[in-house]
């Protein structure tokens, strides 16, 4: 490849990210946006590619909207997957040689602290509110190529962690890392042994599905994307929907799981919630019952929204990565020379007046805890479970 002109490419996204965003310096002032590309220009010739496109990720991150962000190229990575739970960070997945690991406490990479590496990693993650960092967050710690441009490790090939052990005993373990297109999807084989595991980790290459409850008149709904999938739209999804809830009146109750869905188009599903609007026998208190947490954002708070001022319903889990007052509408910049692309947003949403609220907060909090994750318990539909038998008694 030719060498990359980076100076160039900062003085492309100087001119073009301010003409293309709807309002870039809503939150910072053009001297201080400017500012930063000019210091990182005049030091560009001492940084190696990785540590650049950290950078710019970071001059990008300080204008405070969550869908202008830089798209960080990932090639390699560890060999784990990675939550944030109340007590701390865990490993939920691994691959087959690093089973050891699967649900030892993640406290330290090559050394350094969780919680520092955290907060260093919040510099690069474009977000409105702490929910969005924590929803990020996994993704980050795990990508070697973020690490290493940010100097956390010094191999991308190689990397010490420090996991905390059931019986609080710190151990080092030396990873290698692997390709993304390498890694095998290993929560598939481990539900194979688990006998059942809770509604909203089930189906998850799915974007939206339903299940009945037949004892409880209890109908779940499962929306994980705004997207149509292959073959079955959602507009498919919906009628069927409507159908089977008219014809069977012995659902009594619907909870609507939105805690996963990072968005899309959100008027997809909106002729379901428009019917809903207006159908009496579920559109009551009690009966209805939407679920919320740290990855709903962009167009499926857009639904949060909708359904929060056309219903009766009862939200219950996690505040919103999402803000309520927020731009969106992505659109790509892509930059000449090395080809780095950042997306930013070309509208802007206004749904609630208070522009100071950063997320959606449900009416019930429900943490999510690394307990009930390895219990298969989920507290937010056992809640819903105890409300329905105390309408029923």
């Amino acid at each position: 490849m030719p060498p990359i002109n980076w100076q160039s490419d900062l003085t492309q996204m100087a001119v073009d990210l301010p003409n293309c965003h709807k309002n870039l310096f809503f939150q910072q002032t053009k001297k201080d946006f400017f500012s930063r590309v000019d210091i990182l220009k005049k030091h560009i010739s001492l940084l190696g590619t990785h540590a650049i496109v950290m950078e710019i990720a970071k001059i990008v991150a300080t204008i405070g909207d969550a869908h202008t962000a830089v798209v960080l190229p990932r090639y390699n990575r560890l060999p784990i997957e990675v939550y944030c739970f109340q007590e701390g960070v865990f490993v939920i997945a691994a691959i087959p040689s690093y089973q050891q690991l699967l649900y030892q406490k993640l406290i330290g990479i090559n050394g350094e602290s969780i919680a520092t590496i955290c907060k260093r990693l919040e510099s690069v993650i474009s977000h409105e509110n702490q929910s969005f960092v924590l929803a990020q967050l996994p993704e980050y710690l795990i990508c070697t190529d973020i690490l290493f441009g940010l100097g956390i490790i010094d191999d991308l090939y190689h990397v010490t962690i420090q996991v905390e052990t059931d019986q609080e005993k710190q151990i080092d373990c030396q990873v290698g890392t692997i390709k993304y297109e390498d890694w095998q999807h290993v929560l598939t084989e481990q539900k194979k042994e688990i006998v059942a595991l809770p509604l909203y980790r089930q189906q998850q290459g799915q974007y939206y599905w339903s299940h009945l409850n037949v004892k409880k008149g209890f109908l779940y709904i499962n929306y994980n994307k705004c997207k149509n999938m292959p073959g079955y739209t959602i507009a498919d999804f919906s009628t069927q929907l409507m159908v089977a809830i008219e014809s069977n009146p012995k659902i009594q109750y619907l909870a609507i799981d939105l805690r996963n869905n990072g968005g899309g188009n959100s008027e997809l599903l909106k002729e379901f919630f428009q019917w809903l609007d207006s159908f009496g026998r579920l559109n009551q208190k009690g009966r209805l019952f939407v679920i919320v947490g740290r990855d709903t954002f962009s167009s499926a708070l857009l639904n949060v929204y909708y359904l929060k001022y056309h219903s009766e319903a009862i939200f219950v889990g996690e505040a919103t990565g999402g803000k309520p007052n927020c731009y969106g509408e992505v659109k790509y910049l892509s930059l000449a020379s090395s080809g780095l692309v950042i997306r930013y947003s070309t509208q802007y949403y206004k749904l609630i007046k208070e522009n100071s609220q950063l997320s959606f907060e449900p009416n019930v909090v429900k943490a999510v805890t690394f307990q009930n994750y390895r219990n298969h318990f989920d507290p937010c539909i056992e809640w819903i479970y105890q409300q329905i038998q105390v309408v029923n008694v």
